[in-house]
């Protein structure tokens, strides 16, 4: 699955152009090094891979294009070669010219995204991980393509792979929840709210609506766990959220919009998040599910978009900025979960009229125009792990510090 996620991704992310009607910008590319010192960085390169016993070499940059294949034909078949290209016009030259690095079957494949994030969680989820993997970077690279990828293989580097395991299923003794509570700011104009609502599990302390109402509308809804409803008009989004958390009890706050959710198998482990050692706040993947719930947007930062939901409620944590709201004030240890996505369902339950009048909101709010594309690469969602109950466990990556 892990080749074919990676080769299928990037196939996604090269066929597809934000607009095609402007040419690509075009770039200057390092030239080429010398026979001499290609032959020295593959030996010194596949020496300390071999010295380390790794799975996996990943290297940062295609540069030239010289490298990764001098690479590929002089590595043992022992060891796989990922390539992390984050200039997809630069990866597009690259296949284009080696067609034979497109199907992701053989002992080398690059993953081409700008975002960071994005080549991080595909490494993850192609088992290549800081424990098993030599890293280089490439040595005929620009200066900004340069600091790009060295920053990335800072964050590659001080990722640990971590299963958060759900204790209550492997005791016969009850083990007690972790103290959640859920917070949410609602539109009473907002779709499917009865699934919204049916989603918590009867564990979680309580669910605190904040609704951009006057008052509470007069509605009813089924939820397992205790829900709290107030009204608060919205004047921005960062005050609502405060709102919400200053009446937010628990030891911990997971928040999620009305068109957000987690799936079954997800809530079936999620206080093993909670559980984890230190931790202080964890980021999901969020999977907006586009054109149909089979599907999801992938590239440009449309996926891993990662959201940081889940947080120890501490003093001074606060909401910041009137629209695309952040959390500040949070640090120490910080999870990724890579199997958790929150599940974004806009796309899927809302008309383009509900679509249009939301963009009208934030523009309200925020003062920027929002607009929708009519169309994004996407892939099928089941490429994609996603965490089951039978598994017992979260695939995640621990970083000591939050990197916000």
């Amino acid at each position: 699955m892990s080749a074919s996620l990676i080769a299928r991704y990037t196939d996604a992310v090269l066929d597809f152009s934000l607009d095609e009607t402007q040419p690509a910008p075009e770039t200057s590319r390092p030239p080429a090094p010398s026979d001499e010192d290609v032959a020295a960085f593959v030996r010194r390169t596949l020496r300390l891979a071999e010295k380390s016993g790794a799975d996996h070499l990943v290297l940062l940059g295609l540069g030239s294009g010289v490298i990764p294949t001098a690479l590929k034909d002089s590595m043992p078949d022992t060891i796989r070669l990922i390539v992390c290209e984050m200039d997809p016009d630069a990866a597009r030259t690259f296949m284009d010219a080696n067609p034979d690095w497109r199907d992701g079957s053989g002992r080398g494949c690059v993953i081409a995204d700008a975002s960071p994030w994005a080549q991080l969680c595909l490494l993850a989820l192609s088992g290549a991980n800081t424990q098993n993997s030599a890293t280089a970077l490439a040595p005929d690279l620009g200066d900004q393509d340069r600091a790009r990828l060295q920053a990335l293989q800072r964050l590659f580097v001080s990722a640990r792979p971590h299963q958060a395991i759900n204790s209550a299923l492997l005791s016969h003794v009850a083990v007690q929840a972790p103290d959640l509570s859920v917070g949410a700011i609602l539109s009473p104009d907002e779709p499917e709210l009865d699934a919204f609502f049916s989603q918590f599990p009867d564990w979680v302390r309580e669910v605190v609506v904040i609704w951009d109402a006057g008052s509470v509308p007069d509605r009813i809804f089924a939820c397992a766990a205790p829900v709290r409803h107030l009204a608060r008009p919205l004047d921005d989004f960062a005050t609502q959220r405060n709102h919400m958390l200053d009446h937010c009890a628990g030891d911990w706050v997971l928040f999620l919009d009305g068109d957000e959710c987690f799936s079954h198998d997800v809530w079936s482990l999620f206080t093993a998040l909670m559980l984890i050692k230190r931790l202080e706040a964890c980021y999901f993947p969020r999977m907006t599910l586009y054109p149909d719930e089979s599907h999801c947007k992938v590239g440009f930062g449309l996926w891993p978009d990662l959201q940081l939901r889940l947080f120890r409620n501490r003093p001074g944590v606060r909401f910041e900025r009137p629209i695309h709201e952040r959390l500040t004030n949070l640090t120490g240890r910080t999870a990724l979960a890579l199997d958790a996505p929150i599940l974004h369902l806009s796309r899927v339950r809302k008309t383009p009229e509900q679509l249009a009048a939301k963009l009208e909101r934030f523009r309200q709010v925020g003062g920027t125009a929002h607009r929708l594309n009519s169309d994004y690469p996407h892939l099928p969602r089941a490429l994609f792990p996603e965490a089951a109950f039978i598994s017992g466990t979260l695939q995640t990556l621990l970083l000591e510090e939050n990197p916000a």
